[in-house]
């Protein structure tokens, strides 16, 4: 099935076409019988016969030609495969008509036809007027070669011969699209909502171009922006209940237990998991050659899929935009929306640009969730070039350069470009398998060498800044670490690079503690105080005390105190097992004894044998837990159970992985 838009001026006669071809009206609002012309998106669908005996179903997007309903065109042309533009003979080519094939060019529509109509109210010369009229609007632009039809609705034979020649037309370009239409089902399921209603004894009905993706009956979906999930009742197309829907297609989705307030026009159903809310989006922005020059910064109105929302374009080059050309830019949207990769998008005047209501441009977005960047950076603009035209490989070690010391996941890679699942997983595997990129954590986390680099580089100054501002302390937690160097980032991705770096000797590991190799942590302290201390320590066990518990307890001032832990834990007389929790050295390693002679042979142990073991509430058997995967002398399985490392066994225990 293909999705065919109809677009063109006020008044050319789009409807009455519409209707000679299909015998079904599209205007269904009691507004637009009584004024005559098109307020909302109709719709239609007609089965045109081919060569071979079967027949191509062709859907119809009957699309308003009124100025003032030009949101609700683009709406509709966000989803078309191709478009088909009419053009009133006694009219010739008219604003609306114009804007129309604009915003076709921008939303990345390459096929289509003209259809002349009304043609039985002029004679040869006004038609062939109207006929050089097209020709001098499509030059230069997707329709400069395609065919232009003539047409009365008001002869049948005329409306025979234009039904036949639209089936050529269309047999043609359903073969052309074979390849592209494996790729766009190959990827996530999405459509964009344009039209919503309710049926009785069936609830609400949300229907819209299904653009990538296929649908069945019984999955579950997501709706954004709302953020909900709703299980597919039943589908249909052009009124045919069917079991699943493949794009491009127009499709009436069935939500269970939805409601109309559920799923707005605007919204986008979407596979679980495969699109993002965003409020800022890198694009490659097309300005139209007869409007004025864009600024370097400007306010104006975002019209992508269904929606519209107002957008600050920002032109990363720095520069303002001429007209007729293309630029790269970031528009930071005044309220996130759901914007898939390589979507297509138009920008018209807003409320404070005095071109209000005009189609300025528009283009395809290149990164949906990017990061805000800095003006005029050359590595940056060469990273979008590649995301807008270069190999996939290339795209995917930009778009893990672009993140920086953030890197991305495989599910992130796939929301950013426009390419099915497997497509990234292969290219992933090539690219780690080069060096191209590395990889760290738990979901894999994949980084550019460079964006490695400078992720080890910023943990190291994390440390080597502790050691300044703490020197009687050997070290600091991993878990600090990670806090220290931002929340963004998964933390096993940060103890993944920080096992690397104890690997190659640029960190060492102090117990639970990280240092520099040539940190020394030495503290003075009254020899007779740290033997009390750890009088203290030894009948407490695995329960130790904290800072403010030895001060209790002892009277010391906390300072005190503290210097005391301190040199305790350099002196190797007590271990810190969190931030604030410090044992006894001599039962620490006992217990640590213990777990690989009670659990060394086993294949695996539970917590609550642990706990049963060591005889510890939960609030300090974590922390020794904890210890004892830091230490390498446990691994924990993907079931939450442990067991204990072969070579923990040995004085000489194995080496953690480090980051790849």
């Amino acid at each position: 099935m293909l999705t065919i838009g109809v677009a063109g001026h006020v008044d050319h006669g789009k409807t009455a076409l519409v209707r000679a071809l299909t015998g079904q009206e599209t205007d269904r609002l009691a507004e637009e019988k009584r004024r005559g012309i098109s307020i909302e998106l109709g719709f239609a669908h007609m089965d045109l016969p081919l060569i071979d005996g079967s027949s191509l179903r062709l859907a119809l997007v009957d699309m308003p030609g009124h100025e003032r309903f030009v949101r609700r065109m683009i709406a509709g042309a966000s989803g078309v495969d191709a478009v088909l533009l009419v053009v009133a003979a006694d009219e010739g080519v008219m604003p609306q008509g114009r804007e129309h094939v604009a915003i076709c060019q921008l939303l990345g529509i390459t096929q289509g036809a003209v259809v002349l109509t009304k043609t039985d109210l002029v004679d040869a010369d006004m038609l062939a007027m109207a006929q050089d009229d097209v020709q001098a609007l499509v030059k230069n632009m997707f329709l400069e070669t395609a065919p232009c039809w003539s047409v009365s609705v008001r002869e049948p034979d005329s409306v025979a011969a234009l039904r036949q020649l639209l089936a050529t037309w269309a047999e043609n370009l359903h073969q052309d699209q074979q390849i592209r239409v494996q790729t766009l089902r190959a990827r996530p399921a999405r459509l964009a909502v344009d039209r919503r209603f309710s049926l009785p004894g069936r609830g609400t009905v949300a229907a819209g171009t299904l653009v990538t993706g296929s649908l069945a009956v019984e999955d579950h979906v997501s709706v954004l922006p709302q953020k909900t999930s709703f299980r597919i009742r039943g589908l249909q197309q052009q009124g045919q209940a069917v079991a699943t829907a493949h794009a491009p297609a127009r499709v009436a989705i069935n939500l269970a237990a939805a409601t109309l307030e559920d799923c707005p026009i605007g919204s986008v159903i979407c596979t679980p998991s495969s699109l993002d809310m965003t409020a800022r989006v890198d694009a490659i922005l097309q300005l139209l050659p007869k409007q004025a020059s864009l600024p370097p910064r400007c306010r104006l109105m975002l019209h992508v899929g269904t929606t519209q929302v107002e957008a600050v374009v920002t032109q990363l080059s720095g520069n303002q935009q001429e007209p007729g050309t293309d630029a790269l830019v970031q528009l930071h949207l005044d309220r996130p929306v759901p914007i898939a990769a390589s979507e297509g998008f138009v920008l018209r005047g807003s409320q404070v640009d005095p071109r209000l209501g005009q189609t300025l441009g528009g283009g395809r977005v290149l990164h949906p969730t990017p990061r805000r960047h800095r003006i005029n950076s050359l590595e940056l603009l060469e990273f979008l070039a590649t995301l807008a035209q270069g190999r996939l490989e290339d795209q995917i070690v930009a778009a893990c350069a672009m993140a920086d010391a953030r890197g991305c996941t495989e599910l992130e890679l796939q929301r950013i470009l426009a390419v099915p699942p497997d497509h990234v997983a292969k290219a992933l595997r090539l690219l780690l398998a080069s060096g191209k990129l590395r990889r760290a954590g738990q979901p894999t986390r994949h980084y550019s060498p460079a964006a490695m680099v400078l992720l080890e580089q910023q943990l190291l100054a994390i440390v080597a800044q502790y050691h300044r501002t703490h020197p009687a302390l050997p070290g600091l937690l991993p878990q600090q670490a990670h806090r220290d160097l931002g929340a963004w980032l998964d933390e096993t991705a940060t103890q993944a690079v920080l096992t690397g770096l104890c690997k190659r000797g640029a960190l060492v590991q102090h117990g639970l503690v990280l240092a520099l190799p040539e940190h020394r942590a030495v503290v003075a302290a009254d020899p007779e105080a740290l033997a009390r201390l750890e009088e203290r320590l030894l009948p407490l066990g695995l329960q130790g005390l904290t800072q403010a518990q030895l001060a209790e307890h002892t009277g010391l001032d906390a300072r005190i105190a503290t210097h005391l832990l301190q040199a305790a834990t350099a002196q190797g007389v007590a271990v810190r097992l969190g931030e604030d929790h410090y044992v006894s050295a001599t039962i620490l390693k006992q217990s640590v004894s213990l777990v690989i002679d009670t659990f060394g042979r086993n294949d695996a142990f539970s917590t609550s044998e642990l706990k049963e073991l060591v005889g510890l509430s939960r609030k300090y058997l974590i922390p020794f837990a904890e210890y004892l995967d830091a230490a390498r002398v446990t691994v924990r399985d993907p079931s939450g159970n442990r067991r204990v490392r072969d070579r923990a066994k040995t004085p000489d225990p194995s080496e953690p992985q480090e980051a790849s």
